[in-house]
């Protein structure tokens, strides 16, 4: 298993920091990359921070939330349930839905394809954060 993968990329994880984001996560990512980590004194449950490291440096941290996570928080924090689905032929989609703004006859919002499983889960975690930025905005 690539532990990459199961976690959200820098750049999202800097973007969902940006909305709002401050959750206890497995990892955090610093100048060094992604971290998983149960160190309570260097990063206190893998918050956004900015806590010194052994008094030489100040090695900012951002939570590095696995896609599950994210996830969850989109749905109970903004109302989006958001899922991947495969078609027949091994194309990837993701299907979102605003559980907040959503009729009794509506359907969720179908995606273009992606190759792989992990693609669309990058590209809904992107789709996700661009619609609460706008809000925010």
């Amino acid at each position: 298993m690539n532990k990459e993968q199961e976690f959200i990329s820098y750049e999202q994880a800097l973007s969902l920091r940006d909305i709002g984001f401050d959750e206890p996560c497995l990892g955090y990512f610093d100048t060094e990359g992604l971290k998983v980590s149960y160190d309570r004194y260097q990063n206190p449950e893998n918050r956004n921070s900015l806590f010194p490291e052994p008094d030489t440096t100040n090695n900012p941290k951002v939570s590095a939330p696995l896609y599950q996570q994210t996830f969850q928080w989109f749905r109970e924090k903004h109302g989006y349930n958001c899922f991947v689905v495969s078609n027949d032929v091994g194309k990837f989609y993701y299907y979102r839905e605003n559980l907040h703004n959503r009729k009794d006859d509506s359907e969720p919002e179908l995606t273009p394809k992606f190759d792989t499983y992990y693609e669309a889960q990058i590209a809904c975690v992107d789709k996700l954060i661009q619609l609460i930025s706008e809000k925010k905005n």
